[in-house]
């Protein structure tokens, strides 16, 4: 929880809320997406569908008349950024993902994971399995290379999803969370490498390559 008001803390301490809003697991949730890497992608979508469970709570009219005898009128940017911490394009895309059939999630985890076996470096995230589950619609031989080879970096969806679209806040999120971008070009191909907060390292590169560009940039810059 953050950025509360002192009325908005007396509310959230209430069963009703804590229940519908499920904060215990959110809290538990957020702590482990933020400590276990390996097991982030899992973790976000479980909290994924706690967001998408928390939201249609929210949206009941007995929910807003709950939030309105103490005097509080939330939007869906108070709820992303109050409960669950983050930017409502955020929380929507979470939510479109915990949409995704429970089978595509596992073959877009198996091709990652293939991938990943195989040497490649892809990143397993919320973005990359709405943009498959999107391609998978339409042809179910979709493959997650495919899909990576027509993006230097992670592919992301970048529209908010079915229930809101909000790139300007997208635009502001990804600015603000990447912290480092290196981009090569050579004549086998381009090296493209980004690092966030959120993602950590993205490249569909190996490392040979990042090194390579690295070692042009070292040459240049002594």
């Amino acid at each position: 929880m953050r950025n509360l008001l002192e009325i908005e803390t007396g509310l959230l301490g209430s069963d009703a809320v804590k229940e519908g809003l499920q904060l215990s697991k959110v809290k538990s949730l957020q702590k482990h997406i933020k400590n276990a890497d390996r097991t982030k992608f899992q973790k976000q979508l479980k909290l994924a569908n706690v967001m998408r469970e928390a939201k249609e709570w929210f949206d009941k009219d007995e929910t807003q008349l709950l939030f309105a005898d103490q005097g509080i009128v939330w939007s869906a940017d108070e709820l992303a950024d109050k409960v669950f911490e983050c930017q409502k394009s955020w929380m929507y895309k979470c939510i479109k993902a915990s949409n995704v059939a429970e089978d595509v999630v596992e073959i877009f985890e198996r091709q990652c994971k293939h991938l990943q076996d195989s040497g490649e470096k892809v990143k397993i995230s919320i973005e990359s399995l709405n943009q498959f589950a999107k391609a998978y619609a339409e042809d179910e031989y979709v493959n997650v290379a495919d899909l990576q080879a027509t993006d230097d970096s992670v592919v992301e969806d970048t529209t908010a999803d079915s229930v809101a679209e909000d790139t300007t806040e997208d635009a502001t999120e990804s600015t603000s969370d990447t912290i480092f971008t290196l981009s090569f070009k050579t004549d086998s191909g381009n090296v493209s490498v980004r690092y966030s907060h959120s993602e950590g390292l993205v490249t569909t590169n190996s490392n040979d390559d990042i090194l390579d560009a690295i070692a042009f940039l070292t040459e240049q810059i002594q």
